[in-house]
């Protein structure tokens, strides 16, 4: 909860440094041009080499992420916040020196003076600013709506403690109970029974529940029915025996919390696979344009309709989105789907046929290629979906999951996952839920990485896929 958002802070704060740093470092060597101290130099003399500068990035987020100024800035006052920052930039400094000496010691003394002089006034400023605003105002990107399911003092109490720092964004909405308290000065906003109905209506970004061990049955009911929103869900733990993943425990005011729908990522792991989403999309999408080109010409050329497929599918956390694909069927075939539709023994249905007489002859080699889902990269680059995760759910399909299958939107949907390298298309729907807990439960960057090699493999075989 308070821990996330202030990971992301510093994430935020910690990058800031670098950019900063970098920009004085290429200062220092216009300074060295135009003051008036020193030798005559040339620009040519203060050139630094893009090597320097990435030596400069590697060695400050290594000091600065050992020693933390950019956490302590939030955790710590301003005068011990300062001198921790001061602490690591000498620290990064000194050693900077020394590795000029050992390599570059054309470098000019001045021009490393001016950079050192520069790295440490502009950060000291930088955090005094930053701190001076998370303490005067709360970040409106950052607001969280609170609703506590309790009784009205636990309510103050944690609205208490949200309240300070002002950086946690978190603000209690109000509570709901049985009764209202007329004492409080918090909104009631109805009985616990109709909390799912009052999340839409709050726009509730945060539910704590704070109830009773006789209420057991409620949370576990209750929480079960918010898995169909995109909301998290934390409890007072004096119930611990629900079955929920990777569950993290954090104190606020003194309360013990245990988050029952934190989202199964740390928010470094969610930065990495944001990154490498970004760059592998952007790179695959330019590397593959001209094939994306001649495929959309094909489609074009085949049948009339549109060259892309846009069907709304449920992302993480439940949020619909559109998903695109290249158009592998004739035009309105959605409107068909009753004359194909079957079912399996269990009376599930089927929704993906081997022999479906709606697609088109050149839409077969696309789906046995599965060349059709490469305009899906947009939906990567746009954030809505990542290379490797659940596949995105379509919602006709997610209204008959079982309470305990919304858990596969706990983390972003991937064009590819483990249950496509482990059965694909021959496997039926309904199971693919476990493989996805498994990747979940699991998860780990390298894990990506083999699931993306080993698709590669799968595709070429052309197994599964119709």
């Amino acid at each position: 909860m308070r821990e996330r958002i202030e990971a992301r802070l510093a994430i935020f704060i910690l990058a800031l440094d670098l950019s900063v740093t970098l920009g004085c470092l290429w200062v220092a060597s216009q300074l060295r041009l135009y003051l008036g101290f020193g030798r005559e130099i040339t620009s040519a003399q203060t050139s630094l080499p893009w090597g320097l500068y990435l030596a400069v990035a590697i060695l400050w987020t290594i000091i600065f992420g050992l020693i933390g100024p950019h956490r302590r800035l939030l955790r710590s006052s301003l005068v011990e916040a300062i001198g921790w920052l001061v602490a690591s930039i000498a620290l990064a400094a000194l050693t900077f020196a020394g590795m000029l000496y050992l390599s570059l010691r054309d470098v000019s003394r001045l021009q490393f003076l001016y950079f050192a002089g520069l790295n440490l006034s502009t950060l000291v400023l930088i955090h005094i600013g930053i701190r001076f605003y998370l303490h005067r105002r709360t970040p409106q990107t950052l607001h969280r709506r609170v609703l506590v399911v309790g009784e009205a003092s636990t309510a103050e109490r944690l609205a208490e403690t949200f309240a300070t720092p002002r950086w946690s964004g978190m603000l209690v909405a109000g509570y709901v109970h049985a009764t209202a308290d007329p004492k409080s000065a918090l909104p009631y906003l109805g009985t616990v029974q109709a909390t799912p109905d009052l999340v839409r209506v709050h726009q509730i970004d945060e539910v704590i529940f704070a109830l009773s061990p006789e209420e057991h049955a409620v949370v576990a009911r209750i929480s079960l029915a918010l898995l169909q929103q995109p909301v998290m869900v934390h409890m007072i733990p004096d119930v611990i025996d629900l079955a929920f993943a990777r569950t993290p425990v954090e104190q606020v005011g003194g309360i013990p919390l245990i988050s029952l729908r934190e989202p199964a990522l740390t928010y470094p792991q969610r930065v990495l696979k944001r990154l490498f989403d970004l760059t592998a999309s952007s790179l695959l999408l330019v590397l593959l344009a001209p094939l994306m080109l001649i495929i959309a010409l094909r489609i074009r050329r085949e049948s009339p309709g549109p060259v892309f497929f846009l069907q709304e599918r449920l992302g993480e956390q439940g949020r619909r989105f559109r998903m695109l694909k290249f158009r592998s069927m004739y035009e309105h075939a959605e409107q068909r789907w009753q004359e194909v539709v079957t079912h399996d023994i269990d009376g599930r249905v089927i929704y993906k046929l081997a022999d479906d007489p709606r697609v088109t002859p050149f839409g077969r080699v696309l789906r046995r290629s599965s060349l059709d889902e490469l305009p899906q990269l947009i939906n990567v680059l746009r954030g809505e979906m990542s290379l490797v995760g659940p596949r995105p759910e379509v919602p006709v399909v997610a209204a008959d999951y079982e309470p305990w299958q919304w858990q596969r939107f706990r983390v972003p949907p991937g064009m590819t996952g483990w249950w496509q390298i482990n059965g694909r298309s021959h496997r039926p729907m309904h199971l693919h839920t476990e493989d996805d807990l498994y990747y979940i439960q699991n998860y780990s960057f390298f894990l990506d990485l083999q699931i993306l090699f080993k698709t590669i493999i799968v595709v070429l075989q052309g197994k599964g896929a119709f």
